[in-house]
């Protein structure tokens, strides 16, 4: 509750997470592990949406994946038994990355240990950089050689988004002068 003081937050941000998978027992490793992650983040406040992948190969179930999506945090892909990305799983992406309201989304992978993710990696992570997106790689990677890939390409990926120049400061910048002799000083 709020106090009246300006100091006192009134919104608290939670960290939402929409959590795509193909398997129930998986999915709950995955659950935890976002839980687990979230937490060493600092965040209190988690939401963890899951979606069965296979269901969003029908429009209505889609649809109602893309709503609930539109400001995830993190989409997650979490299988336990596919190797490579569906036509219509690839489709939904496409359609969330284009309307998503979350600037800084990120997506990530988790793989069983011992099932290979070389091609979902190899689709997911251009993908992300295609759609600005942070890539967070595979989550439980137990390769040390993996885990520093990255991290490497994260901290490359922010490096990058740090020297961009955002369409929004483009346009400021391509706009008319600040005006003149407003300010008290001048």
């Amino acid at each position: 509750m709020n106090s009246g003081d300006p100091a006192t937050p009134t919104v608290t941000q939670s960290f939402k997470t929409v959590l795509l998978y193909d398997d129930v027992a998986w999915a709950r490793v995955a659950r935890a592990a976002v839980s687990r992650i979230a937490f060493e983040c600092g965040q209190t406040r988690t939401s963890v949406v899951p979606w069965r992948a296979d269901l969003l190969e029908q429009t209505r179930f889609a649809e109602a994946a893309l709503a609930e999506a539109v400001d995830a945090d993190l989409i997650l892909l979490a299988p336990a038994r596919t190797l490579f990305l569906p036509v219509w799983l690839n489709r939904w992406l496409d359609v969330w990355a284009t309307c998503r309201t979350v600037p800084d989304a990120a997506v990530g992978l988790l793989v069983p240990p011992g099932v290979s993710d070389a091609v979902l990696r190899a689709e997911l992570e251009p993908w992300a950089r295609r759609n600005g997106l942070t890539w967070l790689g595979d989550l439980g990677s137990d390769d040390a050689t993996v885990a520093e890939a990255d991290a490497l390409a994260m901290k490359s990926d922010l490096a990058w988004r740090e020297r961009a120049v955002s369409p929004v400061l483009r346009e400021i910048m391509a706009g008319p002068a600040p005006y003149r002799f407003f300010g008290l000083n001048e």
